[in-house]
């Protein structure tokens, strides 16, 4: 099927055509077969991704490297992309009036990292609600501590902190506790574009995962998600895919001259999308 799509593609662009994001996504079918290394199905890795190109008018819009780079890096963490797992996300974010594709990694695909290690055993999470006890403090008996009893078992009740445990073999239970506020204090500048708007808790619950990431023994994928998530999510950098490049680039959202596969600039590629 690769072989079929690169004469495709190559076709279009003999004829003056454009290729589309989905286009050029099924001619890098070898690379992400590459980055996957047997732990996925590339095949329906790439139909996965194309899926959820093909649901956002915008990210058909989004420029190709920033898609490509978004799908590679999920292909290097070998998590699958889309609502199935919720382990990685496509999400289209408008930069200087150009359409970008920002990479998500799912709070369901970082614990899926963390225990990619070997030793962390469980990670758990919990919302604390209001008319929920809650208590955590520190004295020399139990050193640092928690207590926490739920109301009832309704998850409608506005919540008002959050709670991660992780259990390491050899090495106990580590766990951490933030209050509502200072958790939505560290959303992004552009948060009410994005998963902290149609997902609140998800990315609450992924943020004290986050938290504790600094004392959980790491895999190769788990630091790259977590160096990768602190320059896209917190200071709005784009993962970009350069052809004739190995691996990836984090920068600016639009670079003139740089990044689209295409080889167009920002400006050719705004004109494109008008």
């Amino acid at each position: 099927m690769t072989d079929l799509s690169n004469a495709a593609v190559a076709a279009q662009e003999r004829q003056g055509k454009t290729p589309t994001v989905m286009d050029l996504v099924h001619r890098q079918q070898s690379a992400i077969e590459a980055q996957l290394a047997g732990t996925l199905n590339s095949g329906a890795f790439v139909r996965a991704a194309i899926s959820e190109i093909k649901k956002s008018e915008y990210l058909q819009q989004a420029t190709a490297d920033s898609v490509l780079g978004s799908i590679m890096l999920a292909a290097q963490l070998k998590l699958e992309i889309g609502s199935a797992l919720g382990h990685f996300w496509l999400t289209p974010r408008r930069e200087h009036g150009t359409w970008v594709c920002v990479p998500i990694v799912g709070y369901q695909g970082l614990i899926e990292l963390a225990y990619r290690s070997g030793r962390v055993l469980r990670v758990e999470t919990f919302l604390v609600r209001e008319g929920d006890y809650f208590e955590y403090g520190a004295n020399s008996e139990r050193g640092r501590f928690f207590d926490w009893k739920p109301a009832d078992r309704e998850s409608t009740r506005p919540w008002t902190d959050a709670v991660v445990t992780a259990q390491i073999s050899g090495g106990g239970v580590v766990w951490e506790t933030l209050p509502k506020e200072k958790i939505l204090a560290r959303r992004p500048d552009k948060w009410d574009r994005g998963p902290w708007k149609t997902h609140e808790e998800e990315m609450a619950r992924k943020t004290l995962v986050r938290e504790v990431s600094p004392y959980l023994p790491k895999s190769t994928e788990f630091g790259l998600a977590i160096q990768v998530m602190r320059q896209v999510e917190d200071e709005g950098q784009v993962v970009r895919s350069i052809e004739g490049v190995q691996g990836l680039v984090v920068g600016d959202a639009v670079e003139p001259g740089v990044g689209d596969p295409l080889g167009r600039t920002a400006e050719e590629i705004a004109e494109d999308q008008r």
